[in-house]
């Protein structure tokens, strides 16, 4: 049992942790100096309880305490991600305490001025103690603290902090949001002193007028208690450009020339002429410097950056200088991989270059205030940004009145740090709450502490539609979730307010359907001022497991080897358009694509020899820049080769369109086969952000491969089953229907098959859709790889194959799917493939729908003339452009469609294969434990989203025939002349991009 004196500690440290209160807000200094800011990151002594019964280290707070035994963390961190605990998502947030301490030093300099501690965020709630004695609490995990420490410390000596850190304090839900729950002290803390009087706030508000910019400063000056302000003290303003060049100074005026209070307000305003912008295309920053005086001593000197900008919404267009704006957005979690939400400065950037070189402009910061270092990147780099009042969970609590005052403040603490910021030009209310009384009373009290910001309410798309056509008018911005295309233009119509789609086209693995259409949808009308892709990174942490991971086995994470692992949890944080060690999915350069604030028209060029030049369309989708800032260069291609390339001047005023005459010339005497014009736009960075390839067709002929390729030989002939010719024997097994084809060297090239296809790789977001269907009511066929379950061979002989092939539903015996695939064999050495199958009795979805073959697993080298090189799909296909591609079968974007391909070679390392020969197909590849899995689609249906269906889909009563044909000529070591021309020697083998061992949707 306790003794008395812990019972009393106990009971204190109940009482101070149900507290909530608001110590000194006070701005902190700009400058890392010993002077006047010294960080405490860094090896604290620490220790976990699971519980928040912590029974003798209640007496941790008193310094004679020993903590010899203790271990030390480092600060910031979480004491999941190091070791302490196991981690939990979302609300399975555990019951625990982690207790910190630290010795610090107080300059003896800073003796007489009072001395403040700044926590800039901990998970969840805290209270602290200095020397023994309490200093304050504050339970909000990502809003900035600052606690006055004056009467607690001694100067020039060792202090002592402790801090007891609690997953169990009263709001805790609010902060559990859809990801990880890590613990700890997850942010910076410093120790800092200002002068007696001292600037306490600092609210600037900028304004564009005709020719002008307007900076409007308001500040509070703050007094310690029992003195009193200076008889001369004066505060002056003085304004500089990015080459610190003076453009104006200016006295701020006291709002009353006495105060007996402890602060006293001050303000002024700054017009400048012609004045540099803000916007996130053109970051331009001023430098704000305020000195304090007292007579003609400087009591304190405090820096800002500032940007110039004025946000305005009127006709519900979202406008930024007058002018409407659009958003290519996605949200952002404070989160990486090794240090969870402690993310260092690197990480940042890292995140923010990335971002930038996506074409993203604009950041939701989901679902609480970020780290502080971002918001100022975003400032200098260029980005709007949505920054959120952090309470995304905890619905429950939202018409229980005892948590109004923890919302306000968490609004409070958000506005207050955050205000003066030029890229953020929205308040985000919570995260997809029910928009109770109370809820609406947060976002009132955010419009009172800004009201030069909107506001919004982001919301759940079904929630949304209930409750639209009753939202209070004071709420500025409308933010649906998750809305189908035709939702969404119904949305365009249907409310008279500007519109932030804050989530949408959910990139659940690597499905992330619908980002084209819908993003076009917000690009044509001026109500939808764009939207956030849900979500820029993973939400996987690194983590070892006790098992071993089956490589072929079906996973929703990504693992570094057998048991190194990118924990999503589940599919619950896999959303990421980037893996959560930031390396880019297909999802990622296909929003790169969409976002492009350059975007071509045309699809193809139609020339003729001897043309002069030809024209191109191009539409000019930046807000404020000219496109005489991007360069743009073309080169004229036969086959891989360069013939011709230029520079064009461009200039089209912002979403103007202008056309651009290239002077593009094909020699007469050019043998190439396939032409292609190539475009490429860099901005004034040198960064390439966009391109496009135009297929050239030549005098209305497309070019004919299958000809160069025909090797003249001796007419096959038959024997037992067996096709032979001067390049290869075909084999047919008359019971299965199967065949196997191999070279004149005897080495197998296709090892099985026909197979019917009839989707898919099951996906994450698949599973999501599916997960409450049986096998009996599942739209999908399952498998979708089927072996006939009957074969009749209709006609064979030396120059065809004839069979009719009949595939079963396994689910649904009386659903089948029937037809003839003929193979017709030549004396010219290829073998052309047609296949026609009736669907008939079936029922149900197709993913995709054609015939594969098995390709054996040495055929590891796949090059192909078509577009990519990524996968592409109905509503995914914008990434990828016509070329000459070759990757391995154990790249990271192997697998997958590929579209309007007219040649595919799959051959092992030293040549061996054969090559496909279609007219602008569909090809498919998949790895199996067998080997490769090749498929000719005749139907390609779009990707999921998390909980939808594709858009674009296809069902088998509405298909009526699944057919197609292609030609396989089978390759040696020694390729024909054409194909080393058209890709690189049959010797030459590319590596794999191959930086995981096992991820999902692969």
């Amino acid at each position: 049992m306790m003794n008395r004196k812990i019972i009393i500690w106990t009971i204190s440290f109940l009482i101070l942790s149900v507290s909530y209160s608001l110590s000194a807000q006070v701005l902190l200094p700009t400058e890392l100096s010993p002077e006047t800011k010294i960080s405490l990151n860094g090896k604290w002594k620490f220790k976990y309880i699971p519980s928040t019964l912590i029974g003798d280290d209640s007496l941790f707070i008193k310094p004679e305490f020993s903590t010899d035994r203790w271990a030390f963390i480092q600060t910031p961190g979480h004491w999941e991600l190091q070791g302490f605990a196991e981690p939990f998502y979302g609300k399975n947030l555990k019951e625990g305490t982690g207790l910190y301490r630290t010795i610090f030093s107080v300059p003896a300099g800073w003796k007489n001025s009072p001395v403040y501690l700044a926590f800039d965020g901990v998970q969840y709630g805290y209270s602290l103690w200095i020397n023994g004695k309490p200093a304050g609490n504050f339970a909000s995990s990502f809003n900035r603290q600052i606690f006055d420490i004056t009467d607690l410390v001694k100067y020039g000596s060792e202090n002592m902090l402790a801090v007891k850190v609690s997953t169990r304090t009263k709001g805790w839900e609010f902060d559990t949001n859809d990801c990880w729950s890590l613990s700890g002290i997850i942010r910076d803390v410093t120790l800092f002193h200002l002068p007696a009087t001292h600037i306490k706030d600092l609210t600037i508000q900028t304004f564009v007028r005709p020719g002008k910019g307007i900076v409007s400063l308001k500040s509070i000056l703050e007094k310690r208690s029992g003195m009193k302000f200076p008889r001369t003290m004066n505060l002056m303003a003085e304004l500089r450009d990015a080459s610190g060049k003076i453009v104006a100074s200016r006295e701020l005026i006291p709002s009353v020339l006495k105060s007996k209070a402890d602060t006293t307000s001050y303000a002024a305003s700054i017009s400048i002429d012609s004045p540099k912008l803000w916007t996130a295309e053109t970051p331009y920053l001023y430098t704000l410097t305020l000195c304090l005086n007292d007579g003609k001593t400087l009591l304190q000197q405090h820096t800002e950056t500032i940007g110039i900008r004025e946000i305005s919404w009127s006709d519900a267009v979202l406008k930024l200088n007058g002018t409407p704006i659009k958003l290519r957005g996605v949200d952002h979690h404070d989160l990486s991989p090794i240090n969870g939400r402690a993310m260092t400065e690197a990480e940042l950037r890292e995140d923010l270059m990335l971002i930038r070189h996506a074409n993203i402009n604009f950041i939701r910061t989901s679902h609480y205030p970020p780290q502080p270092r971002l918001l100022e990147l975003c400032d200098s780099m260029g980005f709007y940004v949505m920054d959120e009042v952090p309470f995304g969970f905890g619905d429950e609590h939202l018409n229980d009145t005892s948590y109004l005052p923890i919302l306000k403040n968490r609004a409070k603490a958000t506005v207050w740090r955050d205000k003066n910021h030029p890229c953020v030009i929205v308040w985000s209310v919570g995260n997809e709450n029910p928009l109770t009384k109370m809820c609406q009373q947060v976002g009132q009290y955010v419009k009172s502490l800004d009201p030069t910001r909107p506001d919004c309410f982001p919301q759940v798309g079904s929630y949304f539609n209930k409750i639209a056509d009753t939202f209070p008018d004071s709420i500025d911005i409308l933010a649906p979730h998750y809305p189908v295309t035709s939702t969404l233009k119904g949305y365009a119509t249907r409310f008279n307010r500007p519109m932030i789609v804050t989530e949408y086209a959910h990139s659940l693995g690597l499905d992330f359907d619908r980002l084209e259409s819908l993003w076009e949808v917000m690009y044509a009308n001026p109500k939808l001022a764009g939207g956030a892709v849900w979500d820029f990174a993973d939400q996987g942490i690194l983590r070892k497991m006790p098992a071993k991971v089956n490589k072929n086995a079906f996973t929703t994470s990504v693992w570094l080897d057998s048991v190194t692992v990118y924990d999503n949890h589940g599919n619950e944080g896999a959303d990421g358009i980037v893996y959560a060690n930031r390396v880019p999915q297909v999802d990622y350069w296909q929003v790169r694509k969409v976002y492009s604030p350059v975007k071509a028209l045309d699809d193809t060029l139609k020339c003729v020899v001897g043309q002069q030049a030809v024209t191109i369309r191009l539409i000019n989708r930046y807000d404020f820049t000219n496109l005489n800032q991007v360069r743009c260069k073309w080169e004229l291609m036969g086959d891989r080769s360069v013939l011709d390339s230029g520079n064009i001047g461009l200039n089209a005023l912002p979403h103007d369109t202008l056309q651009i005459c290239i002077p593009l010339q094909i020699p007469a005497k050019e043998d190439a086969l396939f032409y292609s014009l190539r475009l490429s736009f860099s901005d004034s960075q040198a960064y390439q952000f966009y391109e496009k390839t135009y297929p050239i067709v030549l005098n209305n002929s497309k070019p004919d491969l299958l000809k160069s390729l025909a090797i003249k030989g001796t007419k096959p002939a038959l024997k037992n089953n067996v096709v032979t010719s001067d390049e290869y024997a075909f084999f047919f097994n008359k019971t299965d229907g199967s065949i196997n084809l191999t070279n004149k060297n005897n080495v197998k090239v296709i090892a099985g098959g026909p197979q019917l296809r009839v989707g898919r790789k099951t996906t994450m977001s698949e599973q999501a859709n599916s997960e409450k269907s049986t096998p009996e009511n599942n739209p999908l066929w399952i498998p979708y790889q089927i072996s006939p379950s009957n074969v009749q061979v209709i006609a064979f002989n030396a120059q065809n194959l004839t069979a009719g092939y009949r595939y079963s539903r396994i689910q649904s015996g009386d659903q089948s799917i029937s037809g003839k695939i003929e193979y017709n064999f030549t004396d010219s050495n290829y073998i052309r493939v047609k296949y026609s199958l009736k669907t008939d009795s079936a029922k149900g979805k197709a993913m995709e729908a054609g015939i594969s073959f098995l390709v054996p697993p040495a055929y590891n080298q796949f090059r192909w003339i078509g577009k990519g090189p990524y996968p592409a799909y109905p509503g995914k296909d914008r990434l990828d452009e016509f070329g000459f591609y070759q990757l391995h079968s154990q790249d990271l974007n192997f697998q997958g469609n590929r579209e309007d391909v007219v040649c595919a070679v799959f051959s092992d390392e030293k040549g061996n294969g054969f090559a496909l020969i279609a007219d602008d197909a569909n090809i498919a590849v998949e790895r199996s434990p067998e080997g490769i899995v090749v498929s000719h689609n005749a139907f390609v249906s779009g990707r999921f989203n998390k909980f939808s269906w594709p858009e674009v889909q296809y069902s088998f009563d509405k298909m009526e025939k699944i057919a197609g044909s292609f030609v396989i000529i089978p390759l040696t070591e020694t390729w024909p002349a054409i194909l080393q021309r058209l890709f690189e020697p049959a010797s030459h083998v590319v590596k794999p991009f191959s930086p995981f061992y096992h991820s999902y949707d692969q």
